[in-house]
């Protein structure tokens, strides 16, 4: 090293300020230098302590802690990177995976960060979508349900995080193959010695699906399960169908799919031995054309079955109202005749047709069977038209209409005993409705009796006090002496006698025709 200011190459280091400087012009050429040695100090209380931080890859600055050894000197982003980088490490060893896939994964995580991808995300998802991008560059036989099985989570919800990370990244995947899970999956069901040759036969199952466009746009599970399941058979192991469903963690419906249409191929018509040893060079089509070409064909046969059943009960009036419209659509030709299938309508004749086709629906009409009975009795030499000498009894059917008394008591008790619920209740709510307004008594309503108005004042408040009582705390007997009517007074019985109290108020009126000794009050004369 030499001085920047003299280039001098004396230089002395100072390692316990962490600092160099030149002997020669005293400059400072570095300063704060960080040491991997390892020294130690004494607290106060005597113990042995370590000096210094430690300063992991990656990370910028060394770890500062504060009193009490709170606080952190670590930015945001590093620890998230150094949280994701642990979660892949945690993904890594669950799923045995070489340690190169970690690094792979953290740089495309730390992109992820660099373009906000992570936000409203959850880091787990993101670092788990990370770690399968990897594995989907390496061509690693891990899937994204192995993922979901680990993290214990939705594979659509971890689906549509590689989805966005894939997308947002600009990122172009290789497609997968299926065969590369073969030998996972054959390994899981225990073949025995004869794993070789069952991952040889459904590899080349494989490879007859791709030419017969079976696996474009098929997921690899499905095209893996359906080939093992038929090498099994080949080489005489019973595996169910549950057992694949099991191993390759795909449905019931996916599997007979795939089987299916794989029989619809000419590779499904061949032997054993001539799969073995022939290569069909000519291709099926794919099952997504052959599907449609077969529902138009359904429809369209359909639809001319429903055409032959409409013609065949069209009439000749809706035929002809048909040909009308025909002609209709056909006015601006200046030709009078028009072509409708194979027959030609004349114009002209559009009426002489119109005659023509009522006289065709009303013979149609009158030759039905339910008519014939009336041209029968018609044809009756006793038939007589005056219809004053029918006689209505004759008639089997108004007579089976009409009940005799027998059918009437029977059809009573038929309903009676069909409806007896229905009428029990009723009469239950009919008992209730009588006791109620039974119980409820009305208020009778009394005529106010009026006094009638005297000659004089005194009259006058004669004909009140006799109408109606004031207060029961009034002697009527010594009222009616003040004014001068002993007999007009109304009955008071004697438990009204001595209701003053001795506190009383001076202007009530004592009930006792005798002054009261003690309370003060005397009787007005």
């Amino acid at each position: 090293m030499a001085c920047k200011a003299c280039n001098g190459t004396e230089i002395e280091h100072d390692a316990a300020q962490g600092m160099s400087y030149c002997t020669g012009c005293g400059e400072v050429c570095e300063e704060n230098t960080i040491v991997s040695e390892v020294t130690f100090g004494e607290a106060a209380s005597g113990a042995a302590v370590v000096q210094g931080s430690f300063v992991r890859a990656g990370q910028t600055r060394a770890n500062m802690t504060g009193p009490g050894r709170f606080g952190s000197g670590q930015e945001s982003r590093e620890m998230t990177l150094y949280n994701s980088r642990r979660r892949i490490q945690q993904l890594t060893t669950a799923l045995h995976l070489s340690e190169h896939y970690i690094d792979t994964a953290q740089r495309y995580f730390q992109l992820a960060l660099n373009m906000q991808i992570t936000r409203g995300r959850r880091a787990m998802y993101v670092s788990a979508a990370c770690l399968y991008i990897v594995c989907r560059q390496e061509k690693n036989s891990v899937m994204l349900i192995d993922f979901t099985d680990v993290l214990r989570v939705s594979v659509f919800k971890l689906g549509a995080t590689f989805a966005k990370l894939v997308n947002l990244l600009n990122l172009q995947l290789p497609i997968v193959d299926p065969s590369l899970y073969i030998a996972r999956f054959a390994g899981m069901l225990q073949f025995g010695d004869k794993t070789q040759q069952v991952i040889v036969d459904a590899s080349r199952l494989v490879q007859r699906m791709d030419r017969d466009w079976i696996r474009t746009g098929r997921r690899p599970a499905g095209i893996c399960g359906a080939c093992l399941l038929i090498a099994a058979r080949l080489h005489n192991f019973r595996r169910t169908q549950r057992e694949i469903m099991q191993v390759v963690k795909i449905a019931d419906t996916t599997l007979r799919r795939r089987l299916d249409e794989l029989r619809l191929t000419p590779s499904g018509n061949l032997s054993v031995s001539d799969f073995r040893g022939l290569w069909l060079e000519q291709s099926a089509d794919p099952p997504a054309f052959t599907n449609n070409r077969i529902k138009a064909r359904r429809a369209m046969l359909a639809q001319q079955e429903q055409q032959q059943q409409s013609e065949s009960t069209e009439t000749p009036l809706q035929r002809l109202a048909r040909t009308g419209n025909h002609l209709q659509t056909q006015e601006g030709n200046p030709t009078n005749n028009t072509e409708t299938g194979d027959e030609q309508i004349n114009v002209v004749d559009f009426d002489g047709n119109v005659d023509r086709a009522f006289a065709e629906e009303f013979a149609s009409y009158l030759q039905a069977e339910s008519l014939k009975f009336i041209t029968s009795d018609m044809a009756n030499d006793d038939f007589n038209p005056d219809v004053s000498t029918w006689s209505d009894m004759d008639d089997d059917e108004v007579n089976n209409v009409i009940l005799n008394d027998e059918e009437v008591r029977t059809k009573t008790e038929m309903w009676d005993r069909e409806n007896k619920e229905f009428m029990e209740e009723l009469e239950r709510k009919r008992q209730a409705r009588e006791l109620d307004e039974g119980a409820r008594k009305r208020r009778k309503q009394t005529r106010k009796k009026v006094a009638l108005p005297g000659a004089t004042p005194l009259e006058s408040a004669q004909n009140m006090l006799a109408t109606r009582r004031l207060s029961k705390k009034i002697n009527y007997e010594v009222l009616g002496k003040l004014l001068g009517n002993q007999g007009s007074k109304p009955k008071v019985g004697p438990a009204h006698a001595g209701m003053i109290p001795s506190g009383a108020p001076s202007r009530m009126i004592s009930v006792a025709g005798t002054p009261m000794y003690g309370s003060g009050y005397t009787t007005p004369t």
